[in-house]
């Protein structure tokens, strides 16, 4: 086992160096900890933190029989995305995490033999099938997950296997290495090193819940107040104030002004590949569908859906948003797109069904915008009045769909 880092920013370092380095050596075990590929605060910071208390603090392994000779957290995109993740950015800045450390898909794979891969575990961290190329690779090398998606029921042997509906990964997280986080209540002083790992471990559980007020539960709940029971022991920082580090994360976030099309489409994404051969694919975006189409036009938002759906040679294309509206508060849209002819009649089927479970209703010309429904080019525009249904709700049923 490598030696253990004093600090996360530390252990990232040494695990990125020994990626640049070369990890072609069969002899070496691996330990790869990786989120899913839509790549969120969640996915970074949930593999990075298990991967951490892995590796630095051997009490908190999750299999203690098992020596590993590098751990590595995953960033699970190719480098070339991590500028399209703002928030991501402010956080590192703020733990002075240099973005070059970070470990991203293809230079891991870069790094390995990927002709031998009995030598790398993983671990799956907010999400419950290893999908894509590195499912390909190591699907049948999945030890460990912890996840808060609906269950695939993939990999039953693995252990720990916790999947549980909290509204971030991450409070599960913090949940399994309770001991390292535990400080008695009169705790005058805690390491730096520890006050690190509990801010970037609030980070995605205040994002994801907006601060405890939308799909959190009691994990999440406790995760927060054991983690800003660190924060606050002993002499706290100037800018560890909850209400403030989640109006900046989301200030962050919300920063995609600049950004092309394509770019909020691939910046949250996932796809899936059916055994029925229908590939389907799922956009989230931080601004409403009524600021996409004033940016781009609709007729640029179909352009750039049919090429998007070209490149990724989707069969179904979902682009959902969330955010807050003025007069409204918080509102969420739908957008559907059949993107082939076997595409076609799944979606329509998925929109029968859709309408109901998720609230959906047209668009008004009062909205001022052109967004309706064309049912001769096979995409559809809704409001989604069922404002808790978030991809986590929405992926299941139209994947329901699409293995039909």
């Amino acid at each position: 086992m490598t030696m253990a880092a004093k600090s996360i920013q530390q252990f990232l370092a040494s695990a990125s160096a020994a990626v640049r380095s070369g990890l072609k050596s069969t002899a070496s075990k691996i330990l790869l900890v990786t989120g899913n590929e839509s790549a969120d605060l969640d996915s970074f910071t949930s593999s990075l933190i298990f991967a951490y208390l892995t590796e630095a603090h051997a009490d908190c392994s999750h299999d203690k029989s098992i020596s590993y000779d590098n751990i590595i957290p995953l960033f699970n995109i190719p480098r070339e995305e991590v500028s399209l993740r703002p928030e991501l950015h402010y956080l590192l800045a703020r733990l002075k995490i240099p973005a070059s450390d970070i470990i991203c898909k293809d230079e891991f794979l870069s790094s390995i033999d990927t002709s031998k891969t009995d030598n790398v575990d993983v671990v799956l961290v907010d999400h419950n099938r290893l999908l894509s190329d590195l499912g390909d690779l190591f699907g049948s090398n999945v030890v460990a997950l912890l996840d808060h998606h609906a269950d695939e029921g993939s990999y039953p042997s693995a252990k720990p296997r916790i999947i549980a509906p909290v509204g971030s990964c991450t409070s599960l997280v913090v949940n399994y290495f309770a001991d390292y986080f535990r400080i008695s209540l009169d705790a005058f002083s805690v390491s730096d090193e520890k006050k690190d790992v509990a801010r970037l471990a609030l980070a995605p559980i205040l994002v994801d819940t907006a601060n405890l007020t939308s799909k959190e539960t009691k994990e999440d709940k406790d995760a927060v107040a054991t983690l800003m029971r660190v924060i606050k022991s002993g002499t706290a920082g100037t800018d560890d104030n909850q209400e403030e580090y989640y109006t900046a994360l989301m200030t962050a976030k919300r920063s995609i002004d600049d950004f092309s099309l394509r770019d909020i489409i691939r910046k949250d994404y996932k796809e899936w590949l059916e055994d029925v051969g229908v590939r389907v694919g799922i956009s989230s975006s931080v601004k409403s569908l009524a600021w996409t189409v004033k940016k781009f036009g609709f007729d640029g938002l179909k352009k750039g859906i049919d090429m998007w759906a070209k490149e990724r040679k989707l069969d179904a294309f979902v682009f959902m948003d969330s955010f807050q509206d003025p007069e409204d508060g918080y509102r969420r849209d739908l957008l559907v797109a059949a993107c082939s002819e076997k595409g076609n009649s799944r979606v329509r089927k998925f929109l029968d069904a859709a309408k109901t479970e998720l609230k959906l209703e047209p668009f008004s010309e009062k909205d001022g915008l052109a967004i309706q429904s064309n049912d001769e080019v096979g995409l559809w525009c809704w409001k989604q009045k069922n404002l808790k249904a978030s991809r986590k709700q929405v992926a299941p049923l139209i994947r329901q769909f699409m293995q039909e």
